[in-house]
């Protein structure tokens, strides 16, 4: 796994400043980094921390001044962005992934009907139900239930304990980590007539996962009351996240730990959602919109701007309003004693 420095610069297109003959083994933040790792410049404030780094070697981009950088003893590997040169330097070092081999496994069950692609890899105690069909290069772990009718387009990656409901509709290259849940039925109830009880609305819908989404652990997609709930191609959803009935995502779109989106809502393309957001249904967010951590969104955004707050409205009117409070705040007591003093009377 080791490399040299001047192998990085020719692997993602660097320019050295300093010795090319360093070698690196590792690759690390600049606190925890050893001698023998790489680290990343991708702002002043870590430029100003290289001093005391003990890395020999760090990618930096270019335009940012490096403070006591010693080019003798020291490399620095110039790119237009330092960010997305980390990617190419984990994939590097990440260890092979253990996969199931080619095949499929002695315990897994292959119901009537349902096709598996020769080169797919279909591990341990894996089901697949009845018309499903699993396409080239498909990747399933140990665990996995895929229910009839569902489609797994080819070189898609399903680890462990994945559900995939009935009739739901996975594109290629799509990643589902341990735990989630596609096409569960969508959280719909009405009062009964005579008001006694909850009446469950059944769902004749599905999931449609287009190419390149990934789906984080524990991450539920509820399939549509009629038609589909569609997560476009490319989105990325994190953990814990629930994504309700006969909800539209579009294409590039990034949803954070523990956010959530209610029954129909509709998500642009290219929209960051911060962690622990929530989305009241019926709900539209625009294309390129940005919503911060922890936003209680009840109206629409329009597309590119940004919204925070609880409620949510447009992020400088929040932050106006969040200042307005702090100032306020150590004057309370002084407005509670005029109001008691005006009750009692006193000057």
């Amino acid at each position: 796994m080791t490399i040299t420095a001047e192998e990085i610069a020719q692997r993602i297109g660097g320019t050295l400043d300093g010795p090319g003959s360093h070698c690196v083994s590792g690759c690390s933040d600049m606190r925890s980094a050893a001698e023998g790792d790489i680290t990343f410049i991708g702002d002043e404030r870590y430029a100003r921390q290289w001093e005391e780094c003990q890395a020999k070697v760090a990618v930096v981009t270019r335009g940012i001044d490096v403070p006591g950088h010693d080019a003798a003893t020291r490399t620095l590997i110039r790119v237009d962005n330092a960010d997305l040169a980390i990617i190419a330097m984990l994939e590097h070092f990440v260890p092979p992934a253990e996969l199931p081999p080619v095949g499929v496994h002695s315990s897994a069950v292959i119901e009537a009907g349902a096709t598996v692609a020769e080169d797919a890899r279909i591990g341990p105690f894996v089901w697949i139900g009845s018309g499903s069909s699993i396409g080239a290069g498909v990747i399933v772990h140990a665990g996995v239930r895929i229910y009839p009718r569902v489609k797994v387009g080819d070189e898609s990656v399903l680890h462990a304990n994945v559900v995939i409901r009935e009739g739901c509709i996975v594109g290629r290259k799509v990643i589902l980590h341990a735990g989630a849940v596609i096409g569960s039925d969508g959280f719909g109830y009405r009062p009964s007539a005579d008001g006694s009880e909850l009446v469950r609305i059944p769902h004749l819908g599905h999931v449609v996962l287009e190419d390149g989404v990934e789906i984080g652990s524990c991450t539920c997609v509820d399939r549509g009351t009629f038609g589909a709930t569609r997560v476009g191609a490319g989105t990325k959803i994190d953990n814990l996240c629930q994504v309700g009935h006969n909800v539209r995502i579009g294409k590039h779109t990034v949803m954070a730990a523990l956010s959530g989106a209610a029954g129909s809502v509709k998500i642009g393309n290219w929209v960051r959602i911060g962690a622990a957001t929530g989305i009241a249904d019926h709900r539209t967010v625009g294309d390129g919109a940005q919503l911060a951590a922890r936003t209680a969104l009840i109206n629409d955004v329009p597309a590119g701007e940004t919204w925070g707050g609880m409620p949510a409205r447009e992020i400088r009117t929040e932050m106006r309003h969040v200042l307005a409070l702090q100032k306020l705040s150590p004057l309370a007591k002084d407005l509670a004693r005029l109001v008691e003093a005006s009750k009692s009377g006193k000057p």
